[in-house]
């Protein structure tokens, strides 16, 4: 029977700030400016790069706001990966290691990332690491298939792996798509990872391969999807024998080519408060956070 692949990135990839430089503004909890991180893509799904500040369009709860930090530069990253190693995946490890190499490869210098696993327990490396070498070897001594799907707790584990770090955070879930809860002691639930993910500003992203299942249970959690949504990350829907590794890469350049778009809000009053930001150009479509916690530090 065929069988439904998910990969599901939630942008909790968190890497420290490199020495502050022009291009490279540092967001502090002291300082009160929102942080929104924003994909173009035009009418055809082709990243669009080179626009600048005055293409921007930010609104917070229906206000158009000053864009007061802009960058159209490569901003470090900070990811946290969580792949799925329950029994359905397999026949699938070689694969979804080759893939993550390739993914690993196409971090920047000051991008860092930690890997960990999700089946028969929930795993994460202590290791956040910008050395291929060092995410490379976890791949590969660290893979371990068996058990259930417990993606939300692994979920979990990825966005709460990212709290104290600074910058831009994605967290990367791999799984078969159909979650059977969390193991034993995990008091978790997916409405949990999500109010942590929306309040930490963490990024979550979706790769989807069909074709690996076939029953309805294997379709997308909408929760996911919804959340993936939320946070501006993407989810891509792919055939069975769609290119992983090339998927991995769209998602690498992705986070490369993302905008940094920075404001000051009329108040921190801490209640969630709703974005909407546009970009102006024909067909251009933008992907970003639907909404912020107005606390110093977003």
């Amino acid at each position: 029977m065929p069988r439904l692949l998910t990969l599901a990135v939630a942008a909790g990839l968190v890497l420290p700030w490199p020495a502050p430089q022009e291009q490279q503004p540092v967001f502090r909890s002291a300082i009160r400016t929102v942080a929104v991180y924003a994909t173009v893509s035009d009418a055809q799904g082709r990243l669009v790069p080179n626009l600048e500040r005055g293409a921007f369009t930010v609104v917070d709860n229906g206000r158009p706001v000053d864009i007061t930090v802009f960058s159209n530069q490569p901003e470090p990253v900070t990811v946290a990966v969580m792949l799925d190693m329950s029994n359905s995946m397999v026949g699938n490890v070689l694969l979804v290691r080759a893939a993550m190499e390739q993914f690993v490869q196409n971090l920047l210098p000051h991008d860092r990332a930690r890997i960990g696993t999700f089946g028969e327990e929930v795993w994460i490396s202590p290791l956040l690491s910008a050395d291929s070498n060092v995410l490379t070897r976890v791949l590969r001594e660290e893979l371990w298939p068996g058990g259930g799907t417990p993606m939300w707790h692994g979920l979990d584990v990825a966005v709460s792996s990212l709290a104290g770090e600074s910058g831009r955070r994605v967290a990367l879930v791999l799984t078969d798509g159909a979650d059977t809860g969390g193991l034993t002691g995990w008091g978790g639930s997916p409405a949990g990872v999500r109010r942590q993910a929306i309040e930490q500003s963490v990024m979550v992203y979706g790769i989807l391969l069909e074709g690996l299942r076939a029953s309805a249970s294997a379709s997308p959690d909408a929760r996911l999807l919804n959340l993936v949504d939320e946070t501006g990350g993407g989810h891509f829907q792919l055939e069975q024998n769609a290119d992983l590794a090339a998927t991995f890469t769209r998602v690498a350049e992705e986070l490369r080519h993302q905008y940094l778009l920075g404001f000051s809000p009329a108040s921190l009053d801490g209640e969630l408060h709703n974005l909407r930001v546009q970009a102006r150009g024909d067909g251009l479509k933008v992907r970003f956070r639907k909404t912020y916690l107005a606390v110093p530090g977003q």
